[in-house]
């Protein structure tokens, strides 16, 4: 967020009320423009599918059965299934484990301490000089 935005939030978010400040005549106020630039922004793909599918379904209900009552809709979505109206997810990549000194030095760090913090009680570590140390091959 920009610090125009969050600082113009701050002051919308306000609701306490101020009786010793007047109104400012510059107060922000969202405009198109704004509101298109974060709408961009938003991911929401699969919930105008879904609206897409589901409001003709359910205003078809209510027209049919001349519902006004909010529980026989609700009983429909609950009861309905998503199956073929959402995207396919990704697939998942499986890769296979490569070593390199990076992720080397991270596993054998988190192993010593495995190592050290299991072995704290009895205090088998106290009053020596363990150091750690790595056998290059040449």
């Amino acid at each position: 967020m920009t610090k125009e935005f969050m600082k113009q939030s701050s002051n919308q978010g306000d609701c306490s009320p101020t009786t010793s400040s007047p109104k400012n005549d510059a107060e922000w106020a969202p405009t198109t423009e704004w509101v298109r630039s974060w709408k961009e922004k938003l991911p929401l793909q699969t919930i105008m599918r879904l609206l897409q599918v589901l409001v003709p379904q359910v205003e078809k209900i209510c027209i049919d059965k001349g519902l006004t009552d909010e529980s026989e809709i609700l009983k429909f979505l609950q009861h309905g299934t998503l199956v073929g109206l959402l995207p396919v997810p990704h697939p998942i990549l499986i890769r296979k484990y490569q070593s390199n000194p990076g992720t080397t030095a991270w596993f054998r760090t988190y192993m010593w301490a495995v190592i050290f913090l299991r072995n704290i009680d009895p205090p088998i570590w106290y009053d020596t000089e363990v150091k750690l140390f790595e056998i290059q091959r040449m």
